[in-house]
């Protein structure tokens, strides 16, 4: 089980990498259009849709994707780094995530359960993650990267702190091995991770480009990020909770069995989910504050 689970993490990230770094621009905006889509089709499976609405609904967001591509500037914009138009949307999806998404843990329902909105909140969070992804790699690599490595740092700190002083359950209803421990133990590893980022790092115009501590740290100085870090890491907590409920709610131990040894797409991305919109939305103000509305 663990060398399918090593395997197939590996030769993920092999694939993504290799995108990112050699695919024309375009390419690997589809490419993770086409992991959003994934994502959305197991979230809607988690909410009892049948396998045809749910791809239905999915392809939908792949045609729309497309189509933003093609006819919507502030779109274009969005891939090539500047998403402030996008603010609004972004703004949307933190609401999701910092207020809604902890009332629906704490209530053990899913967004828009009792009004059967929940395909509309997935589409529209998947599209949201999606725009952010797109924003952050316009951005460029290297900030891609950092965004990245403040959720893995989370949920690599968490699983180690929980397991060595793990004892007071964070959610026990909705996910049994979480803890508050590993939570501390997660805002302990992003806040090292941002401390070493803005220490370490070269003049502002060289190297390889901005890091999400950076650019925060440049424009609003270091309390402020360290005070972002810890309402990103508070997020990622949110969105891996999320989805265990969703799954706890559905009966299921895995979105999917689509990636053999780690579940689902949505198994892997779920606090992905929520940290991007939210950090795109900071990053999308701090554009405002530069040059004006868009």
């Amino acid at each position: 089980m663990l060398r399918t689970r090593v395997l197939t993490a590996v030769l993920a990230l092999i694939v993504l990498i290799s995108a990112a770094l050699w695919a024309p621009a375009l390419g690997f905006d589809v490419l993770l259009l086409a992991i959003m889509m994934v994502a959305l089709f197991e979230w809607l499976g988690l909410l009892g849709l049948l396998p045809r609405r749910a791809a239905a609904i999915a392809a939908a967001l792949g045609l729309v994707g497309v189509a933003s591509l093609m006819f919507f500037p502030s779109i274009v914009r969005a891939a090539e780094g500047q998403g402030a138009a996008l603010l609004p949307l972004y703004l949307l999806a933190t609401l999701a995530w910092v207020v809604v998404a902890p009332i629906a843990l704490s209530r053990g329902r899913s967004i828009g359960s009792r009004s059967g909105l929940g395909p509309a909140v997935a589409f529209v969070l998947c599209f949201a993650t999606w725009l952010a992804l797109l924003q952050a790699d316009g951005i460029g690599k290297v900030f891609l990267l950092s965004v990245l490595l403040l959720v893995w740092v989370a949920d690599t700190a968490a699983y180690f702190a929980g397991r060595a002083f793990g004892r007071r359950k964070l959610a026990p209803a909705i996910s049994p091995g979480k803890t508050w421990e590993g939570v501390f133990g997660a805002l302990a590893g992003n806040l090292l991770l941002a401390a070493m980022a803005i220490t370490l790092a070269g003049p502002p115009s060289g190297g390889f480009g901005p890091t999400i501590f950076s650019l925060i740290d440049e424009q609003v100085g270091g309390g402020f990020l360290f005070l972002f870090v810890i309402l990103i890491t508070l997020v990622s907590v949110v969105g891996d909770l999320y989805e265990s409920l969703l799954k706890r709610l559905r009966g299921v131990k895995d979105s999917s069995g689509l990636l053999p040894g780690h579940g689902g797409v949505l198994d892997r991305i779920d606090a992905l989910m929520a940290v991007f919109p939210v950090t795109m939305a900071m990053v999308s103000l701090l554009e405002l504050g530069r040059r004006g509305p868009v």
